[in-house]
């Protein structure tokens, strides 16, 4: 990797389980060329890249001691990786460029869409500029895993055409990657996707944290690549940068989709441009991680293995009879009928899941009847697709698993709906006019005593105030999860009046001015509070950052609700599992749960595919309520969930991390 730019990290991005992007399907045929991948493979390259072993180049025996593009060594480690992809079977090149510069590239033309092509790269060069530069993790590592990438693939039969590209003097400033980016933009080449392999093989604390560094336009393919990277690498986790510091931004450039793919940004590689940085200091585990989530990545999109499901997911209300569940699926492959036929799976009250097939095909919408329930029910269900050939499969929500019939495991968040009624209710505050004093921080609660599960919720205020610039407002709610609904805005500015907080409102209050009166999003969201219950104390806490003094004039709550119709005493009769607290949560969180009676429990954080990820409680405990402060300083930025297990029942219940 070229000398470090600073670099700016995006702000995460948590999206609701239930938005529906382009995904890489499970596939038995890139499972097994992944599985050929193996740390001893990745050691052979290395040995030979880092100049631990002599190689054979052009029929003689060197050591390629140092690959910096001013050393004569460096055309070594170019015509190397150009014999091994001849050796391979591939159509390999080099790109000449300036005086002495060599990229290398080899080809495998797509046997479907010749024209369109994805790219699979890394920069060979490396650092320092003395004698001897092994360049181990910067980057023989990403080198590595191209080579492997086209060892695997050589010979397959690839719906794509796709390119395995080493440049050179990535560290003069991406010179060999702008020359090659900038000729493709220049010729018309239609590159579907870059994904650039710089720094894979360091990981300091074992905890398999990686980092991929995207610009916005780039999201679907970063999203492809974390859907297969889930499946084909699932001991990673990520998080997302922004750089410009290798070779995937001079296709950014050039309009093109690319991704970064490096170890964890925040645990940066201690020997990285030194002598140091050699065979005994990479991570051998990670690194074949990395390797098979790039190459597996990699492979399902040269093979079109990737689907698109969309559904719009229904909503609770009073509705007894039968519903309708639409699914788009869009993708290239064929898609079966009969026993293999995409499918909805659906269960009762936690009971045994039952599937649908589709009732009716109208182009590429698959539609499916769920029977209508009494009132009082709760209705889960998810989606199971394959192709016809038995080569993918995936779920909605992602994370199933299962072929021939598709989806027999279900995935580990689902859709769900409640048969009951809706109401809308406004509450308001009875202590009111209160002083917003000077520096100091004032609260209002409104104590919501009916119970019922949110599906919406609206804030109003007023609040008389001669610079509103000075205020901080959030939303408390009654497990103490705190959102922002305005912090710092309208500047010398007077006043809300009457505001109301919306999420459905068609401008952010981050976009007012003041005074501020109507309806504006809130800048942070209040869906964070759906389906949650709503009984308990709602605090507005008001921060005035400086002395001008205020009145808090009006705090109103406007819930649309469900009731549960004895749900709540059916299915939690022996442990009620609150929300944690604080929600979203940094470095630490508290889960508090309730038993009625003495029982073995097991207290869990998992992931999206149900993998348990923090084993906090495993013991016989006895009835009362019982409080637990956990550490998530070490879980990446995401959704999680934290299960709770008793003898009688499971509950599960989401949450956030945010750096």
């Amino acid at each position: 990797m070229k000398t470090l730019y600073k670099t700016l990290l995006l702000a995460l991005c948590i999206l609701p389980f239930q938005l529906t992007l382009a995904q890489i399907g499970y596939s038995p045929v890139v499972d097994s060329l992944v599985n050929l991948i193996t740390i001893e493979t990745l050691t052979t390259w290395e040995e030979q890249l880092t100049g631990e072993v002599e190689v054979i180049i052009s029929g003689q025996p060197e050591t390629i001691v140092s690959r910096h593009s001013n050393n004569p060594s460096n055309a070594l480690a170019a015509q190397f990786i150009l014999e091994q992809f001849q050796g391979f079977g591939l159509d390999a090149e080099f790109q000449y460029f300036g005086s002495q510069g060599e990229n290398v590239i080899a080809t495998i033309t797509g046997t479907k869409y010749p024209d369109k092509e994805y790219i699979i790269c890394c920069h060979y060069d490396d650092m320092p500029s003395g004698p001897v530069a092994p360049g181990a993790d910067d980057n023989g590592s990403g080198t590595s895993g191209v080579l492997e990438a086209a060892r695997i693939l050589a010979g397959m039969d690839l719906d794509y055409t796709v390119k395995f590209i080493a440049f050179d003097e990535e560290e003069q400033g991406l010179i060999g990657s702008y020359h090659y980016a900038n000729n493709a933009s220049s010729n018309g080449d239609d590159i579907l996707g870059v994904l650039n392999m710089d720094m894979i093989a360091w990981d300091s604390n074992d905890d398999y944290h990686m980092s991929i560094s995207v610009n916005d336009p780039s999201m679907p393919l970063a999203n492809l690549f974390i859907s297969g990277m889930d499946i084909y690498a699932p001991l990673l986790s990520h998080n997302f940068i922004s750089t410009t510091a290798s070779d995937h931004s001079p296709f950014w450039n050039n309009g093109y989709q690319a991704i970064l793919v490096i170890e964890d940004w925040n645990d940066f590689h201690a020997f990285y441009h030194t002598v140091n940085d050699n065979l005994q200091n990479l991570n051998m585990p990670f690194f074949l991680e990395m390797a098979k989530a790039c190459v597996g990545t990699f492979a399902s999109l040269a093979m079109d293995l990737t689907l698109q499901l969309d559904h719009e997911p229904l909503t609770s209300g009073n509705f007894t009879g039968d519903r309708v569940a639409d699914l788009i699926i869009s993708s290239n492959l064929g898609i079966p009928s009969g026993s293999n036929a995409p499918r909805l799976y659906y269960q009762i009250e936690e009971e045994d899941f039952v599937y649908l097939n589709a009732i009716e095909i109208i182009d590429d919408t698959f539609r499916f009847i769920i029977p209508g329930q009494p009132v009082g029910t709760d209705v889960a269900y998810y989606f199971a697709v394959q192709d016809s050939s038995g080569n993918l499969m995936s779920t909605l929500p992602y994370g199933g698993l299962g072929l021939n019939p598709p989806g027999t495991t279900p995935p580990a968040e689902l859709y769900d709906y409640f048969v009951g009624d809706q109401i809308a209710h406004e509450y308001c505050t009875s202590t009111i006019p209160k002083t917003i004093l000077g520096n100091n921080t004032t609260l209002d609660t409104i104590t919501v005593n009916d119970a019922g599960i949110i599906t919406d919720l609206d804030v109003l205020i007023s609040i008389s105030h001669g610079n509103v610039g000075d205020l901080n407002i959030y939303l408390v709610g009654p497990d103490g999860t705190e959102i922002s609904l305005s912090a710092g805005n309208g500047g010398t500015g007077s006043n809300y009046i009457n505001t109301v907080f919306d999420d459905e409102a068609e401008k952010s209050i981050t976009t007012g001015t003041p005074p501020f009166a109507g309806d504006y999003q809130p800048e942070q969201p209040l869906y964070t509070f759906d389906d949650y219950e709503m009984a308990g104390d709602w605090i507005l806490k008001v921060h005035n950052t400086a002395g001008t003094e205020g009145v808090l004039v009006n705090y109103c709550l406007t819930f649309t609700y469900y009731e549960w119709v004895g749900i709540e005493d059916q299915v939690f009769a022996t442990v009620n599992l609150h929300q944690n607290y604080p929600n979203p949560c940094r470095d630490y969180t508290f889960i508090k749960y309730e038993l009625t009676k003495p029982s073995a429990v097991r207290l869990s954080i998992i992931d999206f595919l149900g993998r348990e990820l923090m084993h906090l409680i495993d013991k016989q405990e006895a009835a009362g309520s019982h409080a637990l402060q956990v550490n998530t300083s070490d879980l990446p930025a995401g959704r999680y969930f934290y299960r709770l297990q008793t003898n009688e029942s499971v509950m599960v219940k989401s949450m956030m991390v945010v750096q």
